[in-house]
């Protein structure tokens, strides 16, 4: 049986219909809040999305397992004469009163751990269940604490040659990789072997040692592989990558003229890479794109990280090495959420350079979420050749058999190595 979607879909008309829908059944039930909501919402564009997010971030509540209605209720006696619900009224609670939604989930925890959350000014608990789980906002101190991880015997750090390609696509790729385990997954080698043929060179760059016999693996896919201990996570590969790749060069106007961040994080290719690229290569005035865009500041949407494209311009003015120049070498998690992903769309920006997604939205800088949590959507209607591996953990509304149905028609080598958990 299908999940019952709680993220609003800004990438659809059904998702904007089943918004306007769910406003118009508000006013009939609670005519006086949404007279005070809509008020708000003609004089100011944060707001209007407010509203237009009402239902959908009300169902979030109403689904979460972290919101304890019973507990709520005896933590504000005062709905007992109110004509709102507790998840209306924590929902729309202002006051600071630690925005607890149960003994398990304070808001203002949330916001400390996750600060860019603040400026956005979606409620904690919607943010958690809508983006945060997804890329791992920790909701609990607890959750952000990091062991240092230990690797097996026999692993070790490297710097492998495996050969360049002729100049045929004029594009690199650099992809961070981790393993636990000192094996290269046979998921690396799929994506990377459907990346190969839309790239001249990849630099694999893992943030783990590997066993000595790994890289042969590779031999014919990528280029170089680079495994180095770095403590960055991805954006530590990228810089490990770019570095590289610069001082090879494989980024030289004869050699390049597209540069590519792709990580792990993704099964691929669900559709060919070159569907994507041939789309794209039409969209002329972008100087950088990815898959999808995200937001957690009001209006002000990014790029997510696991797979971004740089043009000539980006290239050439060597930005993405100052915006590495700006930041720590180390980060933790979220440090690396923060500091980079979240940032690096507007630092190029600022500079002139503009963004686009292969994925666009329904309406234009109105999404507040994690479109990746919907990827039957992305994959079936907008041909994207990346699924997210947190998609099949459960982490998004849509089941996971369903997902691997899906992906099977397409491509059924990529499907057969899929793991549901």
């Amino acid at each position: 049986m299908e999940a019952e979607p709680h993220l609003f879909n800004f990438y659809s008309p059904e998702g904007v219909l089943r918004s306007l829908v769910g406003n118009v059944y508000l006013a009939i039930r609670h005519p006086f809040l949404f007279a005070k909501l809509f008020a708000a919402a003609l004089r100011s564009k944060q707001a209007f999305v407010r509203l237009l997010r009402f239902p959908v971030d009300l169902a979030t509540i109403r689904q979460s397992p972290l919101f304890d209605r019973d507990w709520y209720l005896k933590q504000h006696p005062e709905l007992g004469h109110s004509r709102l619900t507790p998840e209306m009224h924590y929902l729309l609670d202002e006051t600071s009163d630690g925005h607890w939604a149960s003994p398990g989930f304070s808001g203002d925890a949330y916001l400390e751990l996750n600060p860019e959350v603040r400026v956005s000014g979606i409620n904690p608990l919607v943010h958690y269940e809508q983006y945060g789980r997804f890329i791992g906002c920790p909701a609990t101190p607890a959750e952000a604490t990091l062991d240092k991880e230990e690797f097996p015997s026999g692993t070790e750090e490297m710097d492998v040659q495996l050969g360049e390609s002729s100049r045929h696509h004029l594009r690199t790729a650099i992809y961070a990789t981790h393993s636990h385990d000192g094996r290269i997954a046979e998921r690396d080698i799929l994506y990377l072997r459907g990346l190969r043929e839309v790239c001249d060179n990849i630099a694999v760059v893992a943030s783990s040692p590997l066993f000595p016999e790994e890289p042969e693996k590779l031999r014919g896919i990528a280029s170089a592989i680079i495994c180095r201990i770095h403590g960055g996570y991805d954006f530590g590969s990228y810089r490990i990558g770019l570095e590289i790749a610069r001082n090879r060069g494989w980024l030289a106007p004869q050699a390049c003229r597209e540069l590519i961040f792709a990580n792990a994080s993704c099964y691929a290719p669900v559709h060919p890479f070159s569907g994507m690229f041939s789309a794209m290569g039409k969209r002329k005035k972008a100087d950088f794109w990815g898959l999808t865009f995200n937001t957690q500041r009001s209006g002000t949407p990014h790029l997510q990280s696991f797979f971004l494209v740089f043009r000539r311009p980006v290239i050439e003015a060597k930005a993405l090495e100052a915006f590495f120049a700006e930041r720590p070498e180390h980060a933790t998690r979220n440090e690396a959420i923060n500091l980079f992903e979240i940032q690096l769309t507007d630092y190029l920006r600022q500079r002139g350079f503009a963004p686009d997604a292969f994925v666009r939205p329904f309406l234009p800088r109105l999404h507040e979420f994690n479109p990746t949590t919907r990827p039957i959507d992305l994959i079936m209607r907008h041909k994207s050749p990346l699924v997210k591996v947190k998609a099949l953990r459960g982490e998004t509304s849509q089941p996971q058999e369903r997902i691997v149905e899906c992906v099977k028609r397409l491509n059924p080598e990529l499907a057969a190595i899929m793991r549901v958990s």
